[in-house]
């Protein structure tokens, strides 16, 4: 069996007594790329805050690279590059100033990657951060959290405020990270768009509580195609007599349908009304 780099039992974070974590069960393998998705509010954010230290859990244990998560270790948090959902750093110092004092941190700097990565986005190096888009500050805090050559990885809506471009090359970073498979990424998202070609495993939470944990080849194994066909004339009256498992949806002369995905029934039986789009 391959370590965990991360490993939660019975993990719970109450705020004025509402829990916003509830009862999280999770189980990531070294090496693995791993997907949590959720609408804005399902407690995503608070779960990384306590993985990283930053708040410290109600109940419930939890465990990072082998080590606990309210263990006050330093040493532990220089092996993770962290993306956080908003970026704090300090605002008067230059973009080649933040780099400096990384790099007397990180003991696992490469100073050639970070180069790489500065040509590779463009930053400028002579501008304060405060003078920074948050487009900008997501790709800053994306070249430190690569450059610290990290052994986890962990991303909170890494995508958001970026455009499009630069999403892409994100993302193409973080895959070339995931391929070098000395690195254990977690992510998470409320985008399912974000989920369909990075992970190995996905994992959905509704409300803090976990809906499912499957693999990839799991996932994609549940999902059913809806073809898209049209015809000349009006809409066959022999439809009624297809499978109750076949959905229309005529409009006019035509049935446009897409692809959709068939999403494991969750853990304690009943799925929430909210929808996770």
């Amino acid at each position: 069996m391959p370590e965990l780099a991360i490993e939660t039992k019975g993990l719970t974070k109450k705020f004025d007594g509402e829990p916003a974590v509830d009862g999280l069960d999770l189980a990531i393998p070294e090496g693995s790329v791993f997907g949590l998705v959720g609408p804005n509010g399902a407690g995503k954010t608070t779960l990384i805050r306590m993985l990283m230290g930053i708040i410290t859990p109600t109940s419930g244990t939890a465990a990072v690279l082998g080590s606990d998560i309210t263990t006050p270790s330093g040493e532990l948090r220089r092996h993770i590059g962290y993306i956080a959902d908003v970026q704090h750093m300090y605002p008067f110092f230059k973009v080649e100033e933040i780099l400096g004092f990384c790099t007397r941190v990180y003991p696992t700097w490469d100073a050639n990657r970070c180069k790489t990565l500065l040509h590779t986005f463009e930053l400028p190096e002579h501008k304060q951060v405060r003078a920074l888009s948050k487009g900008i500050k997501t790709q800053l805090a994306l070249i430190i959290a690569l450059s610290v050559r990290p052994r986890l990885l962990i991303l909170d809506e890494p995508t958001s405020g970026l455009d499009p471009v630069m999403k892409h090359h994100f993302m193409q970073l973080i895959m070339q990270e995931a391929a070098s498979g000395s690195t254990t990424i977690f992510f998470s998202t409320h985008n399912l768009n974000d989920v369909e070609r990075l992970p190995d495993q996905v994992a959905a939470v509704m409300r803090g509580k976990l809906l499912f944990h499957r693999s990839m080849d799991e996932l994609k194994a549940g999902t059913r195609e809806r073809s898209r066909q049209s015809f000349p004339m009006a809409f066959p009256k022999k439809s009624a007599e297809f499978p109750k498992s076949s959905r229309w949806n005529p409009r006019g002369r035509y049935s446009p349908s897409s692809w959709v995905t068939a999403l494991p029934k969750p853990l304690n039986g009943s799925m929430p009304s909210t929808r996770l789009m």
